[in-house]
């Protein structure tokens, strides 16, 4: 227990409330009493705060203690008081017949303001011990710094101004330096602005009671900012430009009394009209001088700022929202065109609604996250029905920059392609009158959706392709000459795969003609399928060539078509009959070579082949096939035949045979 104090005898409930003043002081409420201030050694002060003048309580409830750091702060529903216990300090400056060399110092500048002769022989006894006087003026500085009464205040500081006369002076004060001024002086012009700003935010006007010891907590950014959150932006402007805060406290102070400005000009009531006849490009003008530290009405605490210095990025645009807020549109579009900052810039416009300027700025200002808010802020606008998002994409086409408009396409474009709503990316490009583009995503959309691994049934997977197509189809109509030739494509693809539905359906199997395949493919898959049926191998040769001729394939490919396929499936007696039904087949007899050797079939059926390839020319394949088969006595024959060394030596390299040596030996 540190301390004990009764409170029987006044009160008999206990306190309604109870906190901390300073760090050794304990203040109540108590009922009948009112406000009770103990100190350290059981001094106690009664402070009548909820009585009236009888002592007897009357609203009692309506009075709160709110501790402090330094102080106890009274909450009356009529007043807000300040309970403190007197600074040591101050106490020892004003005690009687205190011999602290503070209040010796006190009463020399008292003595010099009266005229008195003895003031000077009391200062010069303070400097006759070294450190005296700087002692002195700190104690008389430090005790100012704590009042609250503004005369005590300039005595205190008088008297450490009279100090500070003769520190100046004497040659052997340790804190002197030449070409500078000592800390005392340094500390005295610190507290000098401290108490000019702690008097200015104590007046009832502004009602801000702050000691000392909170303003060093807050420190004065902080007292800026209170005095910006509790609606006084003229105030926080003066004391943060005569505090020499920093560049964006100022310019914040100043966008925030500029804001209130152009608030006050469209609030005002009718008694004050003398700012209700102003245009808004004088509203705007006014604002803008002020935002720029120009206005001419300035506080008496600070000089007028004649800085030409760019203000802050964001400054124009928070005036310009304040602007737009109490309904002032003209001068918040006048404000937003002088903001240099794109992000600042492109808020502020979406929040006035202005998408369009919001995306042309992000546009200049190539940055595409501020686009795409833009665009973003503007669909959120709208409606979510059909004729909302008909006037979102109109509104993008005819009133968006074009890199809006090419990010809006490519976005879509790719949620399309993915599987998404495709309709705003044809939507769009169809309004940009690319009817050509617009119906290639379309149809690739098709084509992916027909590649695509879902759990949609193949039947209905396939049906949505071919609606897409036509959908693809109509949007190449809409292009005329310039996409007729992808209309064409399309509507054969179509034709397409009406065919291959038919051949599935004939043949009842998915072998044939599968679904997504090309015309190649699908011509590929018919024939070979003969080998799966062989009963109906003259119907498949026949809906093959007829499906070659409808869609005009080359007499040179459907024989590479055939020959694969037939390879390819096994049909080596249907291959032999194909490539003996022309005595010169249009693709030549090597390639079935190649096909025989690739199927490992015998030398039997390779000679077959290469026993047609009787020409001259034809010496070079015939000797390749070989080598290819590693028929390597019959390649060092066609070698000999040929003449030529090259093709000897590279036969000998080759082969492994001793026979095969010898005789390449015996021409080399």
């Amino acid at each position: 227990i540190v301390l004990e104090f009764d409170t029987s005898s006044g009160s008999s409930s206990p306190p309604r409330s109870m906190g901390w003043c300073g760090e050794d002081s304990v203040v109540m409420h108590l009922k009948n009493i009112g406000v009770l201030m103990v100190g350290p050694y059981g001094d106690w002060l009664r402070f009548p705060y909820g009585q009236d003048g009888n002592g007897e309580a009357k609203g009692s409830d309506s009075v709160y203690l709110v501790p402090e750091i330094d102080c106890c702060r009274v909450v009356t529903s009529s007043s807000v008081e300040i309970l403190q216990r007197v600074p040591p300090g101050t106490s020892d400056l004003l005690r009687i017949g205190s011999i602290e060399p503070g209040a010796l110092l006190l009463d020399a500048s008292d003595a010099f303001d009266s005229g008195s002769s003895n003031a000077d022989e009391a200062a010069r006894s303070i400097t006759q011990q070294e450190g005296l006087l700087e002692e002195a003026i700190r104690g008389c500085i430090t005790a100012a710094v704590g009042e609250f009464d503004i005369k005590i205040q300039k005595r205190m500081l008088r008297a450490a101004s009279y100090g500070l006369h003769f520190a100046c002076k004497d040659e052997n004060s340790p804190s002197r330096t030449t070409g500078r001024p000592s800390p005392e002086a340094v500390i005295f012009v610190k507290a000098a602005r401290k108490l000019r700003v702690l008097n200015a935010v104590r007046r009832p006007a502004t009602g801000f009671a702050m000691t000392s010891a909170q303003y060093d907590a807050v420190m004065p950014r902080g007292v800026v900012a209170r005095l910006m959150a509790a609606g006084r932006p003229a105030q926080a402007s003066s004391i943060s430009e005569y505090l020499k805060l920093g560049r964006q406290v100022r310019d914040y102070a100043r966008a925030m009394k500029a804001a209130a400005f152009v608030t006050s000009c469209s609030t005002l009531s009718s008694s004050n009209q003398i700012f209700s006849t102003l245009t808004d490009s004088q509203i705007a003008e006014k604002a803008i001088r002020i935002i720029r530290g120009e206005d001419k009405k300035h506080d008496d605490l600070v000089e007028k700022d004649t800085s030409t210095a760019t203000p802050s990025p964001g400054m124009y645009a928070s005036v310009a929202l304040a602007a737009h807020r109490v309904g002032r549109r003209g001068v918040a579009d006048l404000l937003i065109m002088l903001e240099q900052s794109p992000s600042d810039k492109v808020h502020a416009l979406v929040s006035i609604s202005s998408f369009a300027d919001a995306a042309a700025v992000a546009a200049r200002a190539r940055d595409p996250d501020l686009i795409y808010t833009a665009m973003s802020a503007y669909e959120q606008g709208l409606s979510d029905k059909e004729d909302g998002k008909s006037s979102y994409i109109t509104g993008i086409v005819n009133k968006f920059p074009m890199e809006a408009v090419n990010m809006f396409t490519s976005y879509h474009s790719r949620i399309g392609l993915l599987g998404g709503d495709g309709k705003p990316m044809i939507n769009i490009l169809l309004r940009r009158q690319k009817d050509a583009e617009a119906g290639s995503k379309m149809a690739k959309r098709a084509l992916i959706l027909g590649q695509s691994f879902s759990a949609v049934a193949d039947n209905e997977k396939e049906a949505q392709k071919v609606e897409i197509l036509k959908e693809a189809s109509r949007i190449f109509g809409l292009g005329g000459k310039d996409c007729a030739f992808q209309k064409s494509c399309t509507d054969e693809y179509l034709d397409l795969i009406s065919d291959q539905e038919n051949l599935r359906r004939t043949y009842g199997s998915m072998e044939v003609a599968p679904p997504s395949s090309s015309v190649t493919g699908t011509i590929a898959s018919i024939l070979k399928y003969g080998a799966v049926d062989p009963r109906s191998v003259h119907r498949l040769f026949a809906d093959a060539d007829k499906l070659a001729k409808k869609y005009k394939i080359s007499d040179k490919r459907l024989w590479y078509v055939k020959l694969q396929a037939f390879s390819e499936s096994g049909q080596w007696a249907v291959l032999r009959n194909f490539a003996d039904s022309r005595a010169k087949p249009p693709i030549g007899i090597k390639p079935f070579a190649l096909a025989v050797i690739k199927g490992g079939q015998g030398e039997a059926e390779l000679m077959h082949y290469i026993s047609r390839m009787q020409g001259q020319s034809e010496g070079d394949d015939r000797y390749d096939l070989f080598c290819e088969a590693r028929l390597w006595k019959k390649a060092l024959e066609e070698a000999v035949k040929l003449g030529d060394g090259s093709k000897i030596a590279n036969v000998r390299d080759s082969c492994n045979s001793p026979d095969v040596h010898r005789i390449a030996d015996k021409y080399l």
